[in-house]
């Protein structure tokens, strides 16, 4: 170890692990608060220690149907949840629900620590920008002399802010977190039945959920619920090589969007992607954060001639959380050998393909765009965004003051700017209506092989149109901005697994 090398961006690397309903069977009370995972449970995961607190979980006993309980974890070790009061049932063993916000989904145990599912490629990313931490400070002046300076000063809530990605489009899964909800899906591929296959690190689908699940060495992450969804484990079937999927997307209109966390880790000359974070105070061969809790608050979909498609993604985080000693980012997996289905071996990251034409971004020239019901052939520049104006709030009993309690969506816009020459006064005269537009306005993006984005607008607004005088008399271009207050479709066709695990096809 060098403890005066300094950390370089050739070692950074970012990936992405979902945030589920993640069920935990059968576990034993072994004192008022306290509960620790079944043996059968710890000898597959282990949970990353402290990672959890301030999650909301809901607990039963063993197998019951009843109305569960609801508590808030304080603490967890690899092996053992602490909830905020006295747990109930008392005795045998307790079923519990880690609920999704802030919860990434745990992997397989790496020796005696805890991983998450965060070995899932980001995609094509140009620029990313962590979030930041900022820390209210507290000074203030005591009723006692000493001069002019502060009397006492302490650190007050923590606020994590900022976080972005930029990217050139290759998928539409973003579209998924920034709407909220899976309405309906289907793939293409052979499915083969988990059970002998040993599996490794790959998607399956759920045939009796119709949802995305995670199987690594023949065990399914996150555990599935008892009952019905315990039975769909024999429905879970490995998906081939080149899946194509088909997603509906449609809006959520409830509190919760679906979220994600991003494992983030620096790591210095001479430590693989499979060194784990050291013991050390402070650290040295490894600077690793997980930032919990991140949803989209606005998406860019960004279209220029002779470009690709570019994606800008606003985001707000809840946490910001200091990976422990032993943790092995992104389970150890680079973007170096693209995951196999069959083999007996882990390789990389999940959605990173060996076929170079699935890793490319979908591009303007394969794009079209409908306006007023009728396909418009002029565009050479547009966007569109979506926005959910996303509120931090904090509640009392959040046990930690780094933590967010939860973000509440408020109004949803949409947003399309288009420039684009110009054969009649259509624009103008839609701008001087008093009434909405009618006719579509549907933008849609393909790739080879049948990959396609899709989303398609109604009841929308013209609410500025520039036509500027063209001083070198070429040709008159105007620039178009429009609001709109329905989605009626939205859709991607790709080979990209959005992981739903834990969850059903209507999203969180």
């Amino acid at each position: 170890m060098v403890s005066n090398e300094v950390f370089v961006g050739a070692n950074a690397q970012v990936g992405i692990a979902p945030e589920v309903d993640m069920f935990l069977n059968a576990m034993v009370r072994t004192s008022d608060t306290v509960l620790t995972l079944h043996s059968s449970a710890s000898d597959v995961y282990l949970l990353v220690e402290g990672l959890y607190v301030g999650c909301t979980i809901k607990l039963t006993a063993d197998g019951s149907t009843a109305s569960p309980t609801y508590y808030t974890i304080t603490a967890n070790t690899t092996t053992t949840i602490t909830v905020d009061s006295t747990i109930v049932p008392s005795s045998g063993a307790i079923d519990g629900t880690i609920l999704s916000f802030g919860a990434p989904c745990y992997g397989p145990k790496n020796g005696t620590a805890g991983t998450i599912l965060s070995d899932n490629w980001v995609g094509l990313l140009n620029t990313f920008t962590p979030p930041n931490v900022e820390v209210e400070m507290k000074q203030l002046n005591l009723a006692a002399a000493g001069g002019r300076n502060f009397d006492f000063q302490y650190k007050g809530a923590e606020t994590v802010s900022g976080g972005s990605l930029e990217l050139s489009l290759n998928n539409g899964s973003w579209l998924y977190y920034a709407l909220g909800k899976i309405t309906s899906l289907s793939e293409d591929g052979a499915d083969t039945a988990v059970a002998g296959t040993n599996a490794k690190n790959v998607m399956a689908y759920n045939t009796s959920n119709k949802n995305i699940v995670r199987s690594i060495g023949n065990n399914l992450y996150p555990e599935f619920a008892e009952g019905a969804n315990e039975a769909a484990e024999n429905t879970v079937n490995i998906l081939p090589t080149g899946t194509k999927f088909t997603y509906t997307f449609g809006e959520a209109d409830d509190d919760v969007l679906p979220s994600f966390a991003l494992d983030v880790a620096y790591r210095k000359g001479g430590h693989s992607s499979t060194t784990t974070l050291d013991t050390l105070t402070p650290h040295e061969n490894m600077y690793s954060r997980i930032f919990t809790g991140c949803q989209v608050n606005s998406l860019t979909l960004n279209f220029e001639e002779g470009q690709e498609l570019t994606s800008s993604v606003e985001l707000v985080t809840r946490r910001a959380f200091d990976a422990p000693n032993g943790y092995l980012p992104l389970r150890g997996k680079n973007t170096l050998a693209a995951t196999t289905n069959t083999s007996a071996t882990e390789a990389g990251l999940i959605n990173f393909s060996a076929t170079d034409a699935d890793n490319y971004p979908f591009l303007f020239s394969d794009g079209s765009i409908t306006l007023f019901g009728q396909t418009v052939a002029r565009v050479k520049s547009g966007s569109i965004t979506i926005s959910n104006n996303l509120t931090p709030q904090r509640f009392i009993g959040n046990y930690n003051r780094q933590i967010v309690s939860a973000h509440l969506p408020a109004q949803r816009t949409y947003e399309i700017s288009l420039t684009m020459l110009i054969t009649d006064t259509k624009l103008w005269d839609e701008l001087r209506k008093d009434a909405e537009s009618t006719g579509s306005l549907k933008v849609e993006f393909t790739k080879s092989g049948g990959e396609k984005i899709s989303l398609e607008f109604a009841d929308y607004l013209i609410n500025s149109v520039t036509i500027p005088f063209p001083e070198d008399k070429g040709a008159v271009e105007a620039e178009v901005t429009a609001q709109a207050r329905t989605l009626t479709a939205a859709s991607y066709i790709g080979k990209w697994a959005i992981p739903t695990l834990g969850g059903t096809a209507t999203g969180n």
